[in-house]
């Protein structure tokens, strides 16, 4: 646990300080460009990231299973492949969600109701689908434990985003200048992270290139294409309801619902990054002590981070009801005083979220994955169900019931199968090592 809360500790830093940054500059924003603008901001930046995750394939996770393996073999032509592998699959898939997403755009504009100006910006968007892969990259530099070096590239381009926003304020830009900041801050962050991980795998002696051919044949690499596409279902499933919640509500609410939501969006992601940064930390950890089979610290270290990122979702609600008005006004104006209340419900939504965030990383490690992409299913069409009723009837606030429940219903199951499986793992165990199920283990991580 010593090893976890050190790693929390570099990104916990860099986090915080990238959400501070990233609250000012959404200030600027908010106050520059009202709700209309600053929703048709988001309807075009969610567009955008939506195909880029239905498209993309993330690679980071199997950089991190099969990387373990090989470098604990010793077998580092093994390891290159790997990443040779990774590296092609990113590129690909970069290309492929860039082509989709720019002939997309006449069809998700005819649904939402886009205008020529709104198409335009959508299409300009895609530079920022299609350019630079980072996947790879992050498995590359986490599997080596290079956290500390991930969590302040963040801090870095959000301080060089609020730099560029405030400069376009000051000389009264357009929305479009600010279209052109949000293609080249993900851009710059996608090439921070290339660049890293090749130093890091220069430093290390490796020398890599993309395997296209590795794409057709993987046999060097056991079931890697089921591992990758389980693990991608289950991902894709739960971001396409961190995207697809702002275009529903911006063709029901107009882009100031749309605007109104963004800003919601903003507060309660900043809780739900301290989940997603605890799973990227003990990911790993737990993989080792799973493919130990020590149990007892493999259930201790899940009650931890548990208790502690339960802990945060109580303060954050606790915020929301007695000073979420009160911030939004300091904020981003008294425009977007309707934005209380979802505050509210949204907040309620992340901290259903928050609860189950090691349940995820060790649901994975079990070797789950099909059971928890049954899961991410069952819960994104109740929340598809729930967020075509509820936002018409709510408006802006029924986007947050929809996560409501979408973050119930994961919980409740995902809880479920990981005390039923934990419970045939000590029974296995009971009746004798060779009883334990070995497949389910993942190799022990590389700590550089």
């Amino acid at each position: 646990m010593a090893w976890i809360l050190r790693q929390v500790a570099h990104l916990a830093s860099g986090n915080a300080t990238a959400v501070a940054i990233g609250m000012v500059t959404l200030a600027l924003m908010a106050q520059m460009l009202g709700p209309a603008l600053l929703g048709l901001l988001a309807m075009v930046e969610a567009y955008g990231r939506f195909v880029d995750q239905v498209v993309r394939l993330e690679t980071w996770q199997a950089v991190i299973r099969y990387g373990s393996e090989a470098l604990e073999a010793g077998d580092e032509r093994r390891f290159v492949e790997l990443v040779g592998f990774g590296v092609a699959l990113d590129i690909v898939g970069a290309l492929a969600a860039g082509a989709i997403a720019l002939f997309a755009v006449p069809l998700v504009g005819d649904w939402i109701g886009w205008g020529a100006e709104a198409r335009a910006m959508a299409s300009f968007y895609v530079i920022a689908v299609a350019f630079g892969i980072s996947s790879t990259p992050t498995g590359i530099l986490r599997l080596f434990d290079r956290f500390a070096l991930i969590a302040w590239i963040d801090p870095a381009l959000a301080l060089l985003r609020l730099a560029a926003v405030a400069l376009v304020w000051a000389l009264g830009g357009s929305v479009w200048d600010l279209l052109a900041i949000m293609i080249a801050v993900p851009c710059l962050q996608r090439v921070s992270l290339a660049f890293a991980a090749w130093r890091e795998l220069r430093r290390r002696g490796y020398r890599c290139r993309p395997r296209f051919d590795a794409l057709v044949d993987a046999r060097r690499f056991p079931e890697i294409w089921p591992f990758i596409l389980s693990a991608n279902g289950a991902v894709l499933v739960r971001k396409s309801t961190q995207e697809l919640d702002i275009l529903a509500v911006g063709a029901v609410a107009g882009p100031i619902g749309a605007g109104i939501y963004q800003l919601v969006r903003k507060f309660t992601l900043t809780a739900m990054k301290a989940g997603a940064m605890l799973q990227q930390v003990v990911f790993p950890d737990l993989a080792r002590l799973w493919a130990r089979r020590e149990l007892e610290s493999f259930v201790a270290a899940i009650r931890q981070v548990e208790l502690l990122t339960f802990s945060v979702a109580i303060a954050f609600v606790a915020s929301a009801v007695f000073a979420g008005d009160t911030a939004i006004r300091l904020i981003a104006g008294p425009e977007f005083e309707d934005a209380a209340v979802p505050l509210i419900v949204q907040s309620v939504a992340a901290l259903l979220f928050l609860a189950g965030s090691a349940l995820r990383p060790a649901l994975m490690t079990m070797g789950l994955q099909p059971k928890v992409f049954a899961i991410a299913i069952a819960a994104g069409l109740a929340f598809f169900a729930a967020l075509y009723i509820a936002t018409p009837a709510l408006g802006v606030s029924g986007a947050g019931v929809a996560h409501i429940v979408f973050n119930l219903v994961w919980l409740l199951a995902s809880l479920a199968l990981f005390t039923r499986a934990l419970r045939r793992e000590h029974a296995a165990l009971a009746a004798g090592p060779e009883a334990a199920a070995p497949g389910a283990a993942l190799p022990p991580p590389v700590h550089g």
